[in-house]
Parts: structure tokens; C-alpha cells; sequence
């Protein structure tokens, strides 16, 4: 666990981009399979060797990895559906004499396993951010006021993750900060404005006081990152 405070002396000292990870994003490794997400894999495996390098550096909120542990199991049945699916998918093609080469012995726990340990060494490689008290409010307040990313089923957890996100920005941006600072989160129907991959009017003009930008992935990230010179 680290304090704001903490954070803020670190990265002054050894400047570097920084990403802040949501749960949804962390797990959507592990539903890969399911959903069509083999550049979030890809991604994921750049991210976990950045982050070792020392290049980035990571964060989440104190509740993701409760959060994380809570739907991984959710998580894993859908990549192995997904596995599932795919073996199925070949078969039936081999069945209809169409081109399709022998599928090799692929139980869907092998694959899932090695996604889940990305996953996993990803929130490991995070820091884990305590809670801050000007943080919590900015979240209660967003909660109360019915703006985003607080939703219609009122949960208060995308709020507290982007009320410190933008807390610790806003402070690394007050002391001279001279890099990036994103927050990755694939819920898009909270964050996000609608058809669009920028943050929803609702949370845009504090975002912009804080210097935190968004992304819709951790492959849009690493892209945006490299697309400004942020890493190599």
C-alpha cells in the first residue's frame, strides 16, 4: 500500500508515464478468448515487460484487487467458453471437409491459466494506492450528484477508482510532472462518451484540470503512449 503522498515523492524523483488500472481491464485478459481480445494479451505481455524495465509505472485503487479476486472466477469461465468454442468451431469446419487444420490437445485450463497469471502479474506489478480522503469525497459527491461514471445502478466503485486516479494526477501535475498519466478501463458505458473513446462531458473538464487522459484498453494505451514519445 501506498499513500498519495508517497507516490507523488517517487515519481518526482523517477519520472515516468503512469497508468491506472481498472478491474474490468485487468480481467478482460482473462475473457480474451471469449471476446475477441488477443491485442489485449498482446498488450498485456508489452505492459508486464514496461512495467519490470522500470519504463512505466502502474496503479490501482484498494479495492481492485478484492475486486479482481471477487470475479475471477466469473472471468475464467468465460475464456475457457471461449476455448471452447473455438476447438468447436475448427471441428465443425474439419467435419464439413472445409480447410481447417488439425486442432493440437488444448484443454482450456492450460491457456487460461497462463492468462490468469498475466492478469495477475499485472496487479502485482501495480501499486496499490490507499485511500485518500479528498479522493473518497470527489467519488460520494459524483455518487450523490448522479454524474458519471456514477451509473443508474448506483454503485460507488468506478467513482472512488477515478476520484484517486484524478486526486493523485492533479497533484503530480501540481508539483511539475512532466508525463503521462492515464487511467485504462474497457467500461466504457460508465467512463466513456457515448460512441466515443474519451471521457464521458460528465467527467471531461475535471480530467482536463488534473492532466489525466483516458484510454479504452491496454492496447490504446501503449499505443497513445508510443504515438507521444512517452516510452520507446
Amino acid at each position: 500500500m501506498i499513500t498519495l503522498a508517497q507516490a507523488v515523492a517517487a515519481l518526482i524523483a523517477a519520472p515516468r508515464p503512469i497508468l491506472f488500472l481498472d478491474t474490468c481491464t485487468l480481467l478482460d485478459i482473462v475473457r480474451a478468448p471469449l471476446r475477441d481480445l488477443s491485442h489485449e494479451v498482446q498488450a498485456g505481455l508489452e505492459l508486464r515487460t514496461l512495467a519490470a524495465a522500470g519504463t512505466v509505472r502502474l496503479f490501482v485503487q484498494d479495492i481492485v484487487p478484492r475486486e479482481w479476486n471477487d470475479n475471477l472466477a466469473a472471468a475464467r469461465r468465460d475464456g475457457e467458453a471461449g476455448v471452447r468454442a473455438f476447438a468447436a468451431t475448427w471441428q465443425i469446419a474439419a467435419d464439413l471437409a472445409q480447410p481447417a487444420p488439425p486442432l493440437p490437445v488444448l484443454p482450456p485450463g492450460n491457456l487460461i491459466d497462463e492468462l490468469e497469471q498475466l492478469s495477475h502479474d499485472l496487479l502485482n506489478a501495480a501499486d496499490e494506492l490507499d485511500r485518500d480522503h479528498a479522493g473518497m469525497s470527489w467519488a460520494i459527491d459524483r455518487v450523490a450528484a448522479k454524474q458519471k461514471p456514477s451509473s443508474a445502478k448506483g454503485p460507488v466503485k468506478d467513482c472512488y477508482i477515478l476520484g484517486h486516479a484524478l486526486r493523485l494526477s492533479t497533484l503530480l501535475g501540481a508539483a511539475g510532472f512532466p508525463n503521462w498519466r492515464v487511467l485504462v478501463s474497457s467500461n466504457r458505458s460508465d467512463f466513456a462518451a457515448p460512441n466515443a473513446t474519451v471521457f464521458h462531458p460528465d467527467i471531461a473538464p475535471d480530467a482536463a484540470a488534473a492532466g489525466l487522459r483516458y484510454a479504452v484498453s491496454l492496447q490504446a494505451a501503449i499505443a497513445d503512449l508510443r504515438a507521444a514519445g512517452e516510452i520507446p
